[in-house]
């Protein structure tokens, strides 16, 4: 069946919020109550949280019923709230990392099946300022801020602070919705393209015979079969993958991705808050924008800036995604394990008009 272009259907509605929806936090914050953290603190006591692989700690911990049911609660949130929950009271500042990682590793399982995030095959990924350290780091791997964005491979992702930056890292969110209805409303045309869509770079990640760039061009917002709307974008894949083939983007594609950003920026739409120890922000990767403004780390002897980063496959009955959207691994979720390590360079982004440039929310001032 195929939908016009314009604005988002009924069942997009519970996603289709503004900034002004969430002024009272309370109504997207959850803490957890005494019986669901004393559930927690048996996993952060099992055997399992002291000896684990860090990138792939193992099959699922088991849950205590007040977890389960709390976890429940959070998953439909996802599926049929607003697509975002933050969690908040986990002991993080007391437990090991291994335990706080163990921790996190309950909710992703009770909330989604963790896929592959690199190469190697890790599903769980240390988000830090590593930059010093690699010669082409990812951006998410320097301390740059982050253009709003959904992650290139997943239906939910979690991100879970451990230590907090010193200064910014801040968490950015907007609904990919309201961006569509904005454009829809302001520039139906420029909304044409991004339906029509983009090819989209690998960057080295695809499978193995897999062409550098999608074959197909990915949109940036789709339609599965009942019409409900999901959103995949990335703007510095879209840029390299038209350079890689020769063909650039035209003017007024660069114009709809730089009216997609401004809209998805302006602090009309977009929420921010920031993250400390135990805090855990789980999204519906196909309905809500992140971002993350610049940060500076801790003066040395104290931890910098680490987040544990989760890509979740939605559990059966989630919602129906069209397979064009996962162009990593031929429709599925998750990155192909070949072993191979992503060649990515990230100032070539801010020297590329296409590109959008260097990212400013106008928050880490």
């Amino acid at each position: 069946m195929t939908h016009p272009i314009g604005p988002s259907l009924a069942a997009d509605a519970p996603f289709r919020w503004r900034a002004g929806d969430c002024q009272d936090p309370a109504k997207h914050t959850r803490w957890w109550a005494p019986d669901e953290l004393a559930g927690f603190e048996a996993i952060a006591s099992a055997p399992a949280a002291a000896a684990h692989e860090p990138s792939d700690p193992g099959p699922a911990p088991a849950l205590t019923p007040a977890l389960q049911r709390a976890l429940a609660d959070i998953r439909h949130e996802l599926q049929s709230g607003r697509g975002f929950v933050l969690l908040r009271g986990l002991p993080f500042d007391r437990w090991s990392v291994d335990q706080a990682r163990m921790a996190t590793w309950a909710i992703a399982h009770a909330v989604g099946v963790p896929v592959t995030q690199t190469g190697q095959g890790a599903r769980l990924v240390d988000v830090m300022d590593t930059s010093r350290q690699q010669a082409s780091p990812r951006q998410f791997s320097t301390s740059q801020e982050l253009r709003l964005h959904t992650d290139p491979a997943s239906d939910l992702i979690g991100l879970a602070c451990v230590h907090p930056a010193a200064v910014g890292g801040d968490s950015v969110l907007v609904s990919a919705v309201s961006v569509h209805d904005e454009m829809a409303r302001q520039r139906p045309d420029l909304l044409a393209l991004l339906y029509e869509g983009f090819h989209w770079h690998r960057f080295g990640e695809g499978r193995s015979g897999d062409a550098a760039v999608s074959e197909q061009p990915v949109p940036v917002f789709a339609r599965s079969g009942d019409g409900r709307l999901s959103c995949r974008y990335v703007r510095s894949p879209i840029a390299a993958g038209h350079k890689e083939l020769g063909r650039p983007l035209s003017d007024a594609q660069v114009e709809a991705l730089d009216l997609f950003d401004q809209l998805a920026a302006s602090p009309v739409l977009r929420i921010h808050f920031r993250m400390g120890p135990g805090d855990i922000v789980l999204v519906n990767n196909l309905t809500v924008l992140h971002a993350r403004t610049h940060f500076t780390d801790p003066p040395e002897g104290r931890p910098p800036r680490r987040i544990f980063r989760l890509w979740l496959e939605g559990h059966p009955g989630f919602r129906t995604v069209p397979p064009v959207l996962n162009y990593f691994n031929g429709g599925a979720c998750g990155i192909p394990v070949t072993g191979r390590k992503a060649s990515y360079d990230v100032q070539s982004l801010y020297t590329d008009r296409a590109s959008g440039g260097v990212a400013d929310l106008r928050l880490s001032r």
